[in-house]
């Protein structure tokens, strides 16, 4: 019977760089369905699309610059620039798609290329870049995002994780991450393995959610990170999304 009260510190096996074989490339195929029927392109669209529809309408002749954290397979990049594209007129925007694992990330560029056409595929890039000490100059994007990210790191990281986001946006940060709840906790357990999941889904996924935060514990990190007039909400299912942007 796990323990709810804090956040375990156990370590996920997508964390360990030394997996490089299909038990990695199969869980992270396995990511883009859970994120679409869980929820999780939602929560983060349910800001972001308001955000660019409000951006490209005040300056319709401007790219806005978006950098994705932790973004494994790039789906949430894919999903953001299919759908700026649907939009009538089309909003410009460009994704730069980090990940500390080399190995995941040319596994992302790989699999872009295959699902995705030509023109759509450059307005992502996928780089290897560590979240921890980003590469970039202050205010270089527009917005910073983190989907699934945060819980794989213990607080003081991710308060320089969060401080960081904040530092290279221009109109502040998103993150969407998990909510830490006995009916999380089982209803994912229960999920991966009536349905063919991965083995590294089957072990990562229970995990993740005990990885996840309680809503102090998400204050806390916004605050230590010196955030200013961040909103913090509840979202189906078990998530959470706290951002500064202005909509």
């Amino acid at each position: 019977m796990p323990s709810f009260q804090i956040r375990t510190d156990r370590d996920e096996l997508m964390d360990d760089f030394t997996i490089k074989d299909e038990r990695l490339t199969d869980a992270l195929e396995q990511l883009r369905p859970i994120n679409q029927l869980l929820g999780g392109y939602e929560t983060t669209m349910a800001v972001l699309a308001p955000f660019l529809r409000s951006q490209s309408k005040a300056k319709p002749n401007q790219t806005i610059r978006i950098l994705d954290l932790g973004t494994g397979i790039g789906d949430f990049p894919e999903y953001i620039v299919r759908w700026a594209a649907a939009q009538s007129p089309a909003i410009a925007v460009e994704v730069v798609a980090i990940d500390a694992n080399p190995v995941t990330v040319d596994y992302a560029r790989a699999a872009l290329a295959k699902r995705m056409p030509l023109p759509l595929q450059a307005k992502i890039k996928v780089e290897v870049a560590d979240a921890l000490a980003l590469p970039y100059a202050d205010r270089e994007f527009d917005v910073a995002i983190a989907a699934m990210f945060l819980h794989h790191f213990a607080h003081d990281n991710a308060v320089q994780i969060v401080r960081s986001m904040q530092r290279v946006s221009k109109q502040g940060i998103l993150i969407n991450d998990l909510h830490r709840h006995p009916l999380a906790y089982y209803g994912i357990y229960a999920l991966t393995r009536i349905l063919p999941a991965a083995p590294m889904v089957r072990n990562d996924a229970p995990l993740s959610v005990l990885r996840g935060f309680k809503f102090p514990e998400l204050v806390n990190i916004a605050e230590s990170a010196g955030l200013n007039n961040f909103s913090l909400k509840w979202r189906y299912a078990f998530r959470w999304v706290l951002h500064t942007v202005k909509l």
